[in-house]
């Protein structure tokens, strides 16, 4: 699974060593399809990687995306704590990975360049958001 984190593009320039803590501080989840990961709104202090299946990423009833296997969603809340703006809804059965803002705030707080990382992570969505 780290080669899997490591093909992200929010990932891919972390040591090894920080993509196992965040796996070993992470969970699994399962969602069956149709049923909401979260909705717009919520203030739910986690981020999730898409193991398998398909999501859709919904604005104002609308459909906006599509998300697929091994992408992550509301990364954004890695750097900033603010409600969904979007809902997500598994359109097939799904498997997660959840990342939650306690096991960042603890990886976190053994680096010493945290807010080098922030940057860099604000950076990558930023330069993602602008290629879609």
């Amino acid at each position: 699974m780290i080669e899997k984190l490591k093909k992200l593009y929010i990932f891919e320039w972390l040591e090894e060593a920080f993509l196992k803590k965040i796996l070993e501080t992470s969970q699994i989840k399962l969602f069956k399809a149709n049923d909401f990961v979260f909705q717009e709104g919520d203030k739910t202090e986690n981020s999730f990687i898409l193991i398998s299946g398909v999501v859709s990423v919904i604005k104002w009833w609308k459909i906006v995306n599509t998300i697929f296997e091994w992408d992550i969603f509301w990364e954004i809340w890695l750097v900033f704590n603010e409600p969904r703006t979007a809902t997500i809804k598994a359109e097939t059965n799904i498997e997660v990975l959840e990342i939650t803002k306690n096991s960042i705030n603890k990886i976190m707080g053994e680096y010493k360049n945290w807010d080098f990382i922030k940057v860099t992570l604000l950076n990558r969505i930023i330069q993602n958001h602008n290629r879609k």
